[in-house]
């Protein structure tokens, strides 16, 4: 919990509102390369599906170690169409500065997505939204029906209410995702330190 609230939730280190106005929409366009510079790390030139995978913010199961501690709990917090488009965008990092990637699981036989929120740098799944399509029903929509998190970071655990919130600071922060069901969270609530407990502690 060493590393600034800010600089966690963004690569630009700065907090900004989440206005429908001011939202961008990410970038869903495969980036304009060199095909002299792209190489894999055995030096040799990568070719242009090699690229998009490695763009791809697809994730594929077994792909990162499991959680040390992985805790379950129902949430069924709806969302909007636009959101849960954001979300099945993702995010891959494209340098030292992205702390963060958001991966998207293929749907199950359902159509139920999982979002996987992983620590880039150090390969560790810190949350995993299970989100449920919309029915067809008139006014239902899609739903988070439930969010699994890690339990043991570095000794520490938190509830699930603050699991939540870090999730979706980080998917505000990063997707522009708006969540219009839920307030608005200061910085300060990321990783708020009177939110966890010692594993140890009874």
């Amino acid at each position: 919990m060493s590393d600034c609230c800010e600089c966690m939730l963004r690569p630009n280190h700065k907090m900004t509102p989440h206005s429908n106005a001011e939202q961008e929409e990410p970038a869903t366009e495969l980036p304009m390369t060199d095909s002299r510079s792209e190489t894999d790390d055995s030096g040799s030139e990568m070719d242009e599906e090699e690229i998009k995978r490695w763009y791809s913010a697809t994730y594929k199961r077994g792909s990162k170690p499991p959680m040390k501690k992985p805790l379950t709990a129902a949430w069924g917090l709806p969302i909007s169409d636009a959101d849960l488009a954001k979300l099945k965008v993702g995010l891959r990092p494209r340098d030292m500065d992205d702390k963060w990637e958001i991966l998207i699981e293929d749907p199950d036989e359902n159509g139920n997505v999982s979002i996987h929120i992983t620590r880039s740098w150090l390969q560790e799944e810190c949350y995993i939204l299970h989100i449920v399509p919309r029915s067809n029903d008139e006014g239902e929509s899609a739903r988070i029906e439930s969010i699994t998190w890690e339990g043991n970071k570095g000794g520490l655990q938190c509830e699930a209410e603050q699991a939540e919130k870090e999730a979706v600071m980080l998917c505000r922060g990063h997707l522009h995702c708006e969540f219009e069901a839920l307030p608005q969270y200061p910085s300060s609530a990321f990783w708020d330190s009177k939110a966890y407990k010692k594993l140890d502690a009874e």
